[in-house]
């Protein structure tokens, strides 16, 4: 009787836990993955859009969007200008120049890329979209700008690069977008512009976006780095707060707790303040603070793991 009662309570103590643990991982996933989406991108639909003009970054470029006439119209002005300095001799430069293009494309790009930088004052995603990231239409930034109080036209680098891009092909020449996926620039066959990066995860072509995957994954560290430091505190700490309360288990004592908590607040902070970088990391340089800000993070969560794993372990001893 006395060992049918142990062995009882002995099942009974393991089913319930390997059924618990098959279910409980999956829902907490699934919900932290809910949790996190939507505070990264509260609007599922815009987020849809902004996978599609990834897919074909080409398409984004928009050489024949009615609300770039005005500025057209400058630039024309502006070649026209050149012209006539150049015909009268009055530009040192200008007299290089030969039989090519007149103005010469980089004498384009410089004007156009002061025309963006300074018509477009930047801005984050978050603040002008509510998103985490999006890569807006000509027609969406100009509406935007509309609804503006100041009627502003406000932009980071995506945006500004579709704009550059925009207008270098309504002038007539070759433009392309091109993203490290933390940053995004335009390429022209004379060179790179719009605070160009190195290493090129994503090319827009008239195919279709070429991506390079090799390029991509080892962009990921350093770009999910800066997302983290220039992203909205208050976001990130839902975020953390909905990961700490999934790990947590209701019999944790309230200084692990406590402790796990001060880690992982710590631990954004510091990865708040430095960026991920290989070069840096090597010799420890300025990207230090993300480092020790991942050692916390992830010293906060081994401790959450461990403490409800051994009060899962513990729980049905108690019950007996």
């Amino acid at each position: 009787m006395f060992l049918r009662h142990r062995i009882g309570n002995s099942a009974r103590g393991r089913q319930p836990r390997f059924v618990h643990w098959y279910v409980r991982v999956p829902v907490k996933l699934f919900v932290f993955a809910v949790v996190t989406f939507f505070v990264l991108f509260p609007s599922p639909g815009q987020f849809v859009r902004h996978l599609s003009r990834l897919r074909n970054l080409d398409a984004i470029v928009e050489p024949d969007a009615p609300q770039l006439a005005e500025w057209e119209e400058e630039l024309q002005d502006w070649a026209t200008s050149y012209r006539a300095r150049l015909e009268a001799g009055l530009s040192e430069e200008a007299k290089t120049v030969g039989d090519g293009d007149v103005p010469p494309v980089n004498e384009m790009q410089r004007r156009v890329q002061g025309m963006v930088l300074e018509r477009v004052r930047y801005a984050w995603d978050w603040d002008t979209w509510g998103s985490a990231d999006y890569i807006p239409t000509v027609a969406e930034m100009f509406a935007a700008a509309a609804g503006d109080p100041h009627g502003e036209l406000r932009e980071d680098c995506d945006g500004r690069a579709v704009l550059a891009a925009s207008l270098m092909r309504r002038m007539g020449y070759k433009a392309d977008l091109v993203t490290d996926l933390r940053h995004v620039w335009v390429k022209t066959p004379q060179g790179e512009w719009m605070g160009p990066g190195k290493a090129k995860a994503m090319v827009s072509t008239p195919e279709g976006t070429r991506l390079n995957w090799a390029v991509a994954l080892g962009n990921v560290p350093m770009s999910l780095s800066y997302g983290i430091s220039v992203f909205p505190l208050a976001r990130e700490l839902v975020i953390l707060a909905a990961a700490y309360v999934l790990l947590l288990h209701t019999r944790t004592p309230w200084r692990t707790a406590l402790l796990a908590a001060v880690l992982l607040v710590q631990g954004l902070l510091f990865m708040r303040c430095g960026v991920f970088s290989p070069q840096q990391i090597a010799g420890f340089g300025r990207s230090w603070p993300a480092t020790i800000g991942l050692l916390h993070i992830v010293g906060g969560i081994c401790i959450l793991l461990v403490v409800s794993h051994r009060a899962r372990l513990a729980a049905p001893r108690a019950r007996a």
